[in-house]
Order: structure tokens, then C-alpha cells, then sequence
């Protein structure tokens, strides 16, 4: 068994992993993980308590990747433990204690079944035992593959008890001989699974003391297991001499039915029972104005079998308050009730059904919820999946908010729209409401009313036929391109495959002066490659490059920068201070003449020749505050394509599809299509300099090094300027290559300070990005089912 858990409002953080071991012929039970003060007080000692007893446990293992994960605690460094104990028998209890000033504290219990233990004999023979193995085995120390001569660490799974069928194995890996690894695989049985070796961990680089052979260690294997059986995994390394040689190795038994599958989710979070129904009911009882809803069922090419499962949906609602409208050309057989027909004049709410396609029974009871929240609400659209061949719901799209950006190249919102009824008569269709283009209806309503009067629910409203027609590529192209004309937007609008577009603005003929601001200090290596890729590819007409320089002491880079300052284009600031990336960035747009900065760091390297028209054009747009690009790791990989609030393991800020291959789209395509969000980086980041100044620039005081971007666009955002995203600029970005880790006492310090500012400052913000969505995970991986959903703060 595996399992992970911290005592909430406890002193300590942890993870824990519980798990069977054959040691001796016997089985014995390993409890292993790593745990620290939050206080950041010194741990002396762990220990298990099971069967009555104690049981001594090892603390003290380098943990890198904790290290990581929490750089302002100093005890992150070396937090691994162990503890061996005989096996328990079925939910007998398990305690997990530490000591920090000399007082036991538990931090982990598990079972509970209190008082129950092996019989006498058993358990004597396996204290003895567990004492024996514990006197002769070298600490684990934490990493695989030392037999053989490799150190082998794994970020993920971080449970292997909750793996689906299909799964990734991410981490790294490197040969203590120093000699190179060429390729990695996992094997299950007779099958081999091939995998990616050689990308970047500076991660590992550093705390290894940059010794030879550690910087380009990071693997990714993906593995397909087979359901409901014990599977022995092994993952193999190969080296020059062909040879593959055991680095990991794992006993793993997936479920028939994965506990964090999308069946789960609705088992768990979607299934409201004969409880919740009636507590809806009384809920509807006691609503002041009951909302009245004519749908509108289009049969298209469906048969009659799937016209009545449509019609079966509407009658299964909650809410009763409703009105069916079918497509004159359809049957009414035995399934369909001619009393069900009726004239939709006084309906307040148009719901448009394609037949096969169903309503989820809830899903008229929230919208009528929301409208009474929402009274001056315009359209509502809600979340929706798939129907698979056996009727079981698959593929759940969970949308964000209002994103008019993301709405023009990739129809997010789809077929789970709601219309009040006046406003679509008001845009003059009255009439064959069947043949209606959704998609053509909500841009145009758009352009009527505020953004604040479209609402997005975060349930699963609506039920797709994976066989529904599908709008041709072309009719939305001009849709979105009339679409934009009607609202005097320069852009043309390209079509791109699976049914996305590109909108692209066009620069003036006269465009603005771009101040492109670098802050660097030394580290030459990085700065030339930069400079060089910007003054060499750049294809924007009017641009300066202001470099920041901190206090070059390097003779290299005080060379270097002499030379590239006799580039007219090229200014060089001297500030020779302490390190306050924000006083930096705000030092060179303050002594710059550009009409729009793009604020870069000295580890970015333009690709395209375009990047900053791409840039400038999107931020020229009406009320556009940053733009950012998508950037990538040397290898290609997608380092960050935007930012999610309230994510990452600080639970400030994450940045998303980190390490997606570059040709895939990520999660609804969100990767490839420009969008709106929360906030950008600032690895990269163009905005016009007088909204620069006017939101005050980056704050020098509190957040000298860490989140002053987020900070930045957030309060942009309490402007009303929005934060664009675009996937058709890109840069490549050496991640922390400049500014290095925070892995020192005094970084630390200051990083856990910037935390809590934004935390303090930010708190209802990061509670609820408005372009996430509440059933996706902050903790795990973004774009992953969240266990439990968050609370639905949308409508506050």
C-alpha cells in the first residue's frame, strides 16, 4: 500500500509511503518518505509505533528534490527517513512520530484497527528479524541503482499506488563512473518501453557540486501497465558499450478501476444521490424568480433512437421550469409526448440540444441558480464531455472562464451555451432557431454586452456525441474574421488544423519604438548568446536593447560588454548594487525611450525573426496590458506557456504544460492558441511603458527577486488590463540558469518572505484563477482531475 498525508495545522510537512518489502524470505513493512519542521526546527529523531511497540527509524537522507520544493526551509536539505517493521495485519494502526526539542510528535497515522498485533511467536520471530536486517543494511540514502554503479532518482510517480494504466516515469539519472548514458527504457515482463534521456536538470548539477556528467541526467518514459495484476518494472540504462543495466527496479499492481480516473471523479464529485436532489428541489421552492427555458432539439442526422435519449435527458431535469422545442422535420413517435411541444415566446433562457446529445440532470438547475446570483446575466455556458460507444462518460473538457482571446482561435465553449431569449431576438433571429450557428451567435453577442454577463458554471452540464457534426473549419474562419471586422480590429485570420485558427494583428506601418531591458551581471556565456540572437534575428524594425548591468567583475563580460555598446542599438546601465532584479527592470525602463518594453532575461534566445512584431501586435490591442510567449527548454520541450494562480508547491503561482513536447497542444489545445490568463513571466514579457509606470513598475521592497512578475499582472488586472498569452512567439529559456537556486540560508529567507507577501497581498486571487477551473488539480500536475474539486468561488 502507499499513502500520503500531513497532520492539518500540524508542525511538520511531510510524505509518506507505506509499502510491503520481502527481506529474509519474510515480508516485512517499509515506511519510508521524508518529513521537516515548519518551524524549521532541526529533527532529531523518527520512529514508527505499531503493535504496541516502537520502532527506530533512520532520518536524515539527502532529499534534493524536497529541497527544491521548499527552498526556504534549511531541514528541507536532509529530510529522508526509513523505519522497517514486521508486516501489520489488515488496518492494524501505524503511528509515525518525530522529535524536534525532545517531545514525540506524530506527523503520519494509518488503520485503524487500535490494540490488535501478530501472535506471540509471529511477532517475536519478526522483531528479531527486523532487528537483524536493520543491523546489517547500508542506508538506503535514498537513491536507486547503486549496486550498479548508477545514482537514479525519480520525481514521478511520487505514489506509485495511484499510477493509471498508462503512466509516466520522470526523473534522472548518471553513471557514478562519470561515463555517459545514450538511452533509457522501462521493461514489464517480455515488454519494453523506450524513453527520453538527456535533458537538462541543473537541479542536479548543483547540488552534486556540478560534477562531471550530472547536468544532462533527466529521463521520461512513458509505461502502459496491465490493469488489475502485479507487475514487476524495471527501469534499464544503457551506456556506450550497448550493455542495459538495472537502475530501478519496483513491484506495482494497478487497479481494475483507478482510483483518479474520470470514473471515479463522477462517482465521487458528479453523482448527486436522492439527498441532493431533494435538497435542490427545496432549493428551487425557495428561489424568488423561477427562470423559464425553451429548449431547442436540432436533429440534424440522428435517428429517432437518439432524438428520444435527448428528450429523456431533458425530462430527467431537476429543475421543472422548462419548455421542448423539436426540429419541425423530426418524427414524434411513441418516445416523444406531443404535449412536450411548445412555443418558446415567453421563455426567459434559449438551451439549443443537437439530438443523441444529452443534458445533464442538474444542469437547468444550475443555470437557473446562477441567473438568480446573476440577474443581469447574458449567456451561461457550462463544462461538458463525451459519451463513449458504451455510453459511459469520457474525456471531460473543464473550461475557464470568460477568454474572448481563446473563444477566436479555439471554440472552447462549444454546444454548452444558454441565450437569453431577448438578446437573440435582438441580433434578428427569430426564426429558424434549428439552423442556428451557435459559435456565429456568440461572437456576435460578444459584441453586445459586457464580459461580466457571460458566466461560466464549473459543472458538467452537457453530454457530447463523439459522432456530432462537426462545424467545417472554414465557416468559423469567417466568423471569426466578419467577427473582427464588426469590431474594427486589423487582423487576418488563418485556419489551422483540428479545427483552431490563428489570429494574427497586424502591425502598423509606423510601429512603436521597442526598449528590449536585460538586466545581467557577469556570466558572459549567457549574455552573448542573448544579445546576439536578438540583434542578429530580430526582424522588427525600430528596437534598442538596454543592458542592466549589476557589477561586472569578469574581465570577459566587462570585454564583451565594451564591444557590444558600440552597437547604436545597444545601451549599457551600470549599477553596481546589491542584487534587486525588480530596482533592475525598473532602472531600465525608467532610462529607455521606447513607447513599449520587453522586459528579457539574460538567459532568453530569440528563435524567430518575428517574435517581437508577434509581441507588439498583441499588446497594442484595446486594454491589453502584458503579453507573454511561449518558451522552451534547448531540447525543444515547452518550459512555460502562461501561469496559473495558486498552483506549485508554494501555492502561489505555476507555470503551465511545463516539459510538453513542442509539437503537442497540451490540455484543450491551451498550449498552442493565444489566450488570456492571469499572468505571463517575466522571463519574457512586452508592455507598453506608460502602463508599466502607471501600475508602478516592479515592487523593489518586497519582492526584490521572486514573483514580481505575478505581482506585476495582477496588478495590471485591478487596472482592467489584460494579460495575453501567445504560443506564436517563442524563445528558448535556460530556466534559473542566470539567478541560479534558491539553496542558501539567506535565499531562503528572502524567498519565504516573497511567499508570504504575496499570500498577505493576494490572498483572494490566488484562491481563484478565473482562467483554471476549480476541477483541475493546483497540487498534482495542472490540467489533471482535482480530488476533491475546490470550492466554486466563480460566482463571488
Amino acid at each position: 500500500m502507499s499513502e500520503k498525508t500531513a497532520v492539518p495545522g500540524g508542525e511538520f510537512e511531510c510524505w509518506v509511503k507505506v509499502a510491503s518489502e520481502a527481506s529474509g524470505g519474510k515480508e516485512q513493512l517499509v515506511v519510508e518518505g521524508w518529513v521537516f519542521s515548519r518551524e524549521d526546527d532541526p529533527i532529531q529523531a523518527v520512529r514508527a509505533i505499531a503493535y504496541d511497540q516502537r520502532w527506530p527509524g533512520k532520518y536524515g537522507f539527502a532529499r534534493p528534490d524536497v529541497c527544491l520544493a521548499f527552498p526556504a526551509l534549511q531541514q528541507a536539505q536532509r529530510c529522508g527517513f526509513r523505519i522497517s517493521l514486521p508486516s501489520l495485519v489488515p488496518d492494524a494502526a501505524l503511528q509515525v512520530e518525530a522529535t524536534t526539542r525532545g517531545d514525540w510528535q506524530t506527523f503520519f497515522t494509518s488503520g485503524s484497527a487500535l490494540g490488535r498485533r501478530l501472535n506471540w511467536w509471529a511477532y517475536a520471530v519478526e522483531r528479531a528479524r527486523a532487528r537483524i536486517n536493520d543491523s546489517r543494511q547500508v542506508p538506503p540514502d535514498r537513491y536507486e541503482g547503486l549496486e550498479q554503479g548508477y545514482i537514479c532518482w525519480i520525481d514521478q510517480p511520487a505514489n506509485w499506488g495511484r499510477v493509471d494504466t498508462r503512466f509516466q516515469i520522470l526523473g534522472w539519472c548518471f553513471s557514478q563512473d562519470g561515463q555517459p548514458i545514450d538511452g533509457i527504457r522501462a521493461v514489464i515482463g517480455s515488454q519494453n518501453f523506450g524513453g527520453r534521456y538527456g535533458s537538462e536538470r541543473p537541479d542536479v548539477a548543483k547540488f552534486f557540486g556540478e560534477r562531471p556528467g550530472t547536468l544532462k541526467t533527466g529521463f521520461e518514459v512513458e509505461v502502459e501497465a496491465q490493469p488489475g495484476v502485479t507487475s514487476y518494472l524495471r527501469l534499464e540504462a544503457r551506456q556506450s558499450d550497448g550493455e542495459w543495466r538495472e537502475v530501478f527496479r519496483k513491484s506495482l499492481r494497478v487497479g481494475r478501476a483507478d482510483g483518479r480516473s474520470y470514473q471515479s471523479w463522477i462517482r465521487r464529485y458528479d453523482s448527486p444521490g436522492r439527498r441532493e436532489r431533494l435538497m435542490m428541489r427545496r432549493q428551487i421552492a425557495q428561489m424568488k424568480k423561477l427562470p423559464r427555458f425553451a429548449i431547442v432539439i436540432a436533429k440534424g442526422n440522428s435517428d429517432s433512437k437518439q432524438l428520444a435519449r435527448s428528450v429523456r435527458s431533458v425530462r430527467a431535469q431537476v429543475y421543472p421550469h422548462w419548455k421542448l422545442r423539436l426540429n419541425p422535420e423530426s418524427r414524434v413517435d411513441q418516445h416523444i409526448k406531443t404535449s412536450e411541444h411548445g412555443r418558446i415566446e415567453d421563455a426567459d433562457f434559449l438551451v439549443f440540444l443537437r439530438a443523441g446529445e444529452l443534458l445533464a440532470p442538474t444542469s437547468l438547475y444550475l443555470v437557473a441558480r446562477e441567473v438568480c446570483a446573476h440577474p443581469d446575466v447574458q449567456v451561461i455556458y457550462g463544462d461538458e464531455d463525451e459519451l463513449g460507444d458504451d455510453g459511459r462518460r469520457v474525456g471531460p473538457h473543464f473550461k475557464p472562464d470568460w477568454n474572448w482571446a481563446l473563444l477566436l482561435e479555439n471554440d472552447y465553449v462549444s454546444d454548452s451555451c444558454i441565450f437569453r431569449t431577448e438578446l437573440v431576438k435582438e441580433l434578428g433571429y427569430q426564426a429558424d432557431l434549428d439552423s442556428l450557428d451557435q459559435y456565429e451567435l456568440l461572437l456576435r453577442c460578444a459584441e453586445k454586452v459586457r464580459p461580466q454577463q457571460i458566466r461560466h458554471i464549473p459543472h458538467v452540464l452537457y453530454h457530447r456525441r463523439p459522432d456530432a457534426d462537426q462545424r467545417p473549419s472554414g465557416d468559423a474562419t469567417s466568423a471569426v474574421r466578419d467577427h473582427l471586422k464588426r469590431l474594427g480590429r486589423d487582423a487576418e485570420v488563418v485556419p489551422r488544423e483540428g479545427g483552431l485558427r490563428r489570429v494574427r494583428y497586424v502591425c502598423p506601418k509606423d510601429p512603436p519604438t521597442v526598449s528590449i531591458i536585460i538586466p545581467t551581471r557577469d556570466m558572459v556565456h549567457l549574455l552573448r548568446p542573448c544579445l546576439e540572437s536578438m540583434l542578429d534575428k530580430t526582424s522588427y524594425p525600430r528596437f534598442e536593447i538596454v543592458v542592466v548591468d549589476n557589477g561586472s567583475r569578469e574581465p570577459g563580460a566587462l570585454q564583451y560588454l565594451g564591444e557590444v555598446a558600440r552597437d547604436p542599438r545597444v545601451r549599457v546601465l551600470w549599477r553596481d548594487e546589491e542584487f534587486n532584479y525588480s530596482r533592475l527592470t525598473n532602472c531600465g525602463v525608467q532610462n529607455c525611450d521606447g513607447e513599449f518594453v520587453a522586459l528579457v532575461n539574460n538567459d532568453v534566445i530569440a528563435i524567430h525573426p518575428d517574435w517581437l512584431e508577434e509581441l507588439v501586435a498583441q499588446a497594442l490591442q484595446p486594454k491589453v496590458g502584458a503579453v507573454g510567449p511561449r518558451l522552451l527548454y534547448p531540447d525543444g520541450r515547452i518550459q512555460q506557456a502562461g501561469v496559473i494562480l495558486g498552483a506549485g508547491v508554494h501555492g502561489v503561482a505555476e507555470v503551465t504544460h511545463r516539459g510538453l513536447a513542442r509539437g503537442e497542444r497540451g490540455y484543450a489545445s491551451r498550449a498552442d492558441v493565444a489566450q488570456e490568463l492571469s499572468a505571463v513571466g517575466a522571463a519574457c514579457l512586452v508592455v507598453r511603458r506608460s502602463i508599466y509606470l502607471e501600475a508602478g513598475g516592479f515592487d523593489e521592497t518586497n519582492l526584490k527577486v521572486g514573483f514580481n512578475d505575478i505581482d506585476f499582472c495582477l496588478e495590471l488586472r485591478t487596472r482592467g488590463y489584460r494579460i495575453v498569452y501567445t504560443p506564436y512567439a517563442e524563445l528558448f529559456h535556460l530556466e534559473h540558469a542566470s539567478r541560479g537556486w534558491e539553496n542558501t540560508p539567506s535565499k531562503n529567507e528572502r524567498f519565504r518572505q516573497e511567499i508570504e507577501y504575496m499570500k498577505a497581498k493576494w490572498k483572494e486571487q490566488l484562491r481563484y484563477d478565473p482562467f483554471y477551473n476549480r476541477n483541475l488539480s493546483l497540487d498534482r500536475e495542472l490540467f489533471t482531475l482535482a480530488f476533491p474539486p475546490r470550492p466554486d468561488l466563480s460566482s463571488l
